[in-house]
């Protein structure tokens, strides 16, 4: 069966590879310890991904719980700030749309649409961007897969799946999916080279 359509991850992907810098960042802002800060943000981040706090309630969180006094509405610039595109893939992801159906797949709380504005990833992916937060569910749990594969009306060997978190792509794996782990555009372009010879063989 062929590959009909391809669904990305977006943070990690298609903006920013890494929070690690971030966080530097904001611990250094909030004048805090930073494995602390972590720990925080850990036990938090599932929770605004699957829309149970909102996207304030989080960021407020992390100054509460760490016990910092940093202002909040300057402590949201720079977490907005942080995020950064990755033109080089959003360009071969449009690339990509000429010949395929792409998806967005992200686990991202009610914010994502603040973020997108810088952004505007509806230019390359239109209306089929799924988001956790908005759907109340999130990877790796095979509930939003099977959403996105209904909504999208697409048998799961008919999809290539890329992820920068192996965890998210265990389960589209198991669901029967094809996978790519993101490491760099290079890569990923070799990888899914690989991937349709040997389904168009």
């Amino acid at each position: 069966m062929s590959i009909k359509t391809i669904i990305f991850d977006n943070h990690g992907v298609l903006t920013s590879s890494t929070m690690d810098g971030a966080l530097e960042d904001f611990a250094r802002f909030l004048n805090v310890d930073f494995k602390n800060l972590e720990r925080i943000w850990d036990s938090l981040e599932g929770d605004v991904d699957e829309g149970k706090i909102t996207n304030e309630e989080f960021l407020k969180k992390l100054i509460e719980e760490s016990g910092s006094k940093a202002d909040f509405k300057e402590f949201r610039k720079i977490y907005f700030s942080s995020y950064y595109p990755m033109k080089d893939v959003q360009e071969f992801a449009k690339k990509l749309g000429k010949k395929f159906e792409i998806v967005l797949l992200t686990n991202f709380g009610d914010a994502f649409d603040e973020a997108n504005k810088k952004w505007h990833l509806e230019r390359i992916f239109g209306d089929k961007i799924f988001v956790s937060g908005k759907l109340k569910m999130r990877k790796p749990h095979e509930d939003i897969y099977n959403y996105v594969l209904e909504r999208i009306g697409k048998k799961p060997e008919e999809t290539v799946f890329i992820d920068d978190n192996p965890e998210f792509l265990e389960t589209a794996k198991n669901l029967g999916m094809h996978t790519i782990l993101f490491k760099s555009l290079d890569q990923v372009e070799k990888d899914l080279e690989t991937i349709l010879k040997y389904e168009y063989a």
